[in-house]
């Protein structure tokens, strides 16, 4: 059975995206519609309680670091894996300045490569509310147009099947918003996924160090 929505339902609707922008507490951020602050970049102090990287930038020319960082950071890759492997890596090296130091290189490349996967999902987290914001308007649009030709078709007009066609497309774009709509919540999950597995990472990497 088709599902039909009246202009009460749109309403309902359209004020769920209208209210999401300002879902967030960061107002300055409109196109923002998680609840969780909006964090641009994650620090290495926010997840990092070993030596300064901010300064690395060169970790990649360790082409052994450069690998490992790849597979520790994919999220297809469980942690048990990952842990595995930064173990493997430590215990390759022997213990203090040599193995710190490549160690020191590995969250400096795991935390570059994160924040630059962050950094896409909040993106295209934005990219979809907006577009979501655009559904909305034009639900609004088509809402006014069908009350405007039943307040015709109420004087007499034959306006019967372009009220049912325009009706029948209104119908369609507001299961497609409501459906995206809902997903918003799963979409907003992860970043702090990504922040949660990062964490973990340098959780383990500094357990191998002095």
């Amino acid at each position: 059975m088709r599902m039909r929505f009246d202009l009460r339902v749109c309403v309902a609707l359209l004020g769920l995206t209208i209210a999401a922008p300002a879902f967030a507490v960061d107002t300055a951020n409109p196109d923002w519609p998680c609840v969780q602050r909006k964090v641009l970049k994650l620090t290495s102090a926010q997840i990092w309680d070993g030596p300064a990287v901010d300064g690395i930038t060169n970790w990649w020319e360790d082409k052994e670091v450069g690998k490992l960082v790849r597979v520790v950071v994919s999220r297809r890759i469980p942690m048990e894996k990952v842990e595995e492997v930064i173990q493997k890596f430590a215990e390759s090296m022997p213990e203090g300045e040599q193995r710190d130091k490549r160690l020191t290189l590995l969250f400096a490349g795991v935390l570059d490569e994160t924040n630059k996967v962050r950094s896409s999902v909040v993106s295209g987290i934005e990219r979809f509310q907006r577009r979501q914001v655009g559904r909305s308007k034009r639900l609004q649009e088509q809402s006014s147009e069908i009350a405007a030709l039943r307040a015709r078709a109420s004087k007499g007009e034959g306006l019967t099947g372009q009220i049912e066609a325009l009706q029948e497309k209104f119908d369609w774009n507001a299961r497609v918003f409501k459906e995206r709509q809902d997903n918003i919540p799963l979409a907003c999950e992860i970043p702090v996924e990504i922040e949660q597995r990062a964490f973990a990472v340098g959780r383990t990497i500094r357990f191998h160090m002095s």
